[in-house]
């Protein structure tokens, strides 16, 4: 479960760092708007393929953001700097 949390977590550092909305990943990502803030409230458990899509739309991979908060944030100060 900790994977999923991390991903939860580091997916909205990720838009947040990107300036990406729920609505925009939504739209990148070709889901609802809906599904993908259930995604984020951790009321809905994304699929491998969707987890992957969703990563997609910030430049990052699943890998990427089931690390753990730590190790992300040395990760994001790459991706923003």
């Amino acid at each position: 479960m900790a994977a999923l949390s991390n991903f939860r977590r580091n997916l909205r550092r990720a838009m947040e760092a990107r300036g990406l909305s729920q609505r925009d990943v939504a739209t990148k990502a070709d889901m609802s708007y809906p599904y993908v803030n259930r995604v984020l409230q951790g009321k809905t458990v994304p699929s491998v393929p969707q987890a992957e899509r969703l990563a997609k739309t910030t430049g990052l991979t699943l890998r990427d953001l089931i690390q753990s908060p730590k190790d992300f944030s040395q990760l994001l100060l790459t991706i923003v700097a």
